[in-house]
């Protein structure tokens, strides 16, 4: 009797301590924009429960636009998220207080492509080309490849709206565009449709801040512990993409929506060639995005790259040698 007694005594507390150690877990919901395997870092901290070690109960949101999460950040639904840094640039622009704490992605990380027929940049004059959306990363990278190669955008080269990089896939197959940017595993589908890489834009020599955390500034100085304790989850669940593949696996198939081994690779790989392993920001990159918005936004000509975002957090972490801790050096 006094044996059972005892047991249901334990058995009361343990479902008290395990309520109490939910009940201290901050619930954050957290955006990412696509499936691309930009995000598997982000997808890793929180399929390998990394985010949980830091006293985080992520909730992963999928909203496929960067200025729609945006939007959805200003209304309060989303209080942090991983979305193009030209969203940010731009909604601060805006008046927005929006900043950025850390770049996932510091280079424009796609591939332009284009059916057999454009076999140079040049030969898109009169065309039609995609973007997933005005403003998007995709958006800047082609409008940045086009002027590059003395073409302007909207006159001499018509630019349209896809949704995402699945809908610019399948344009590309109706021949409603000729070319789009393309993330992994996005890119396999380019392919299939017929299309072929023009321009690796990992190699071309330019920042730009592809994707980005952010928040609200009124947001990171009320939970300045809580944007800490994020960073470091997403930065552990960075490393544990380099050094459990098995997990990576495993979140970019539940993330990235794919089931073919080929495809799985593919993407593992591009997210291990792509991700910033310390998340600042740049001067450059941010010099960008501010370039591309002067034309239509004269306050971009004039402002400071630096108001945009704020490293503080990660400039922390590592003068306390968390990063030296992960990756041993």
């Amino acid at each position: 009797m006094k044996r059972r007694l005892f047991q249901a005594a334990l058995g009361i507390l343990l479902t008290v301590a395990f309520a109490g150690s939910i009940a201290a877990r901050d619930r954050l919901v957290v955006g990412y924009t696509s499936a691309s395997g930009v995000f598997a870092g982000l997808w890793v901290a929180h399929e390998g429960k990394v985010f949980e070690k830091y006293g985080i109960d992520s909730h992963l949101v999928l909203i496929a636009s960067g200025s729609l999460m945006v939007q959805a950040m200003l209304g309060g639904d989303v209080p942090f998220a991983a979305a193009a840094g030209s969203a940010a640039v731009d909604a601060s622009l805006g008046g927005a207080d929006i900043t950025m704490l850390g770049t996932m992605v510091k280079v424009p990380a796609f591939y332009i492509m284009a059916l057999p027929e454009i076999k140079a940049v040049e030969d898109l004059r009169g065309k039609t080309v995609g973007v997933t959306r005005f403003g998007s990363s995709s958006d800047f990278t082609m409008r940045y490849v086009l002027r590059k190669h003395g073409l302007e955008p909207g006159r001499d080269v018509t630019i349209i709206q896809t949704g995402d990089l699945f809908g610019a896939a399948a344009m590309l197959r109706t021949r409603a565009i000729v070319a789009a940017p393309f993330s992994s595993p996005t890119n396999l589908r380019a392919e299939d449709a017929g299309a072929r890489v023009l321009l690796n834009m990992g190699k071309a020599g330019v920042y730009f801040p592809h994707d980005a955390f952010m928040a609200r500034r009124s947001f990171v100085n009320a939970n300045e512990d809580l944007v800490r304790r994020l960073l470091k989850g997403y930065s552990e669940g960075v490393y544990r993409l380099h050094t459990d593949s098995e997990l990576s696996r495993r979140a970019i198939r539940k993330y990235a929506r794919v089931t073919d081994p080929k495809v799985v690779e593919a993407v593992y790989q591009y997210a291990l060639d792509y991700i910033d392993k310390i998340p600042y920001n740049t001067h450059q990159g941010v010099q960008e995005v501010l370039n591309q918005i002067a034309p239509r936004n004269p306050k971009a000509r004039t402002a400071s790259p630096e108001s945009f975002y704020d490293d503080r957090f990660v400039k922390e972490l590592e003068t306390s040698g968390f990063y030296k801790q992960l990756w041993g050096k």
